[in-house]
C-alpha cells in the first residue's frame, strides 16, 4: 500500500487537487483511479503543473530533491517516503 497524502477534502480549491513545481528537471507520473495517465513526462526546471482527476491519484516523482508537491493548496513533504530520490504515494 502506498503512503497517502492526508489533506482534508474541504480545503480543495480551483487550483487543482495536485500540483508540482520543478526546481530542476524531474520525471513525474500520475495515474487516476481508473489507471488513466494524467501525466507521464519530464517536468522541466521552472515549470508548474496542476492536475485533477478521479481519486485516488497514484503519483511517482523521480527527482524528489528537485520537485515541490502541493496537495489541495498545501505543501506535501516527500522526505519520509522517498527512496533513492524517488517517491511513490497516493492522493485520496
Amino acid at each position: 500500500k502506498l503512503p497517502t497524502a492526508s489533506v482534508p477534502a474541504a480545503t480543495a480549491s480551483s487550483a487543482g487537487v495536485l500540483g508540482f513545481n520543478a526546481r530542476g528537471d524531474s520525471w513525474i507520473q500520475v495515474l487516476d483511479a481508473q489507471g488513466q495517465v494524467l501525466l507521464s513526462r519530464v517536468v522541466v526546471k521552472g515549470e508548474s503543473v496542476t492536475l485533477e482527476g478521479a481519486l485516488p491519484l497514484k503519483v511517482v516523482v523521480g527527482r524528489v530533491d528537485q520537485t515541490e508537491v502541493v496537495v489541495r493548496g498545501k505543501p506535501y513533504s516527500m522526505a519520509d517516503i522517498a527512496q533513492g530520490n524517488v517517491a511513490r504515494f497516493e492522493v485520496n
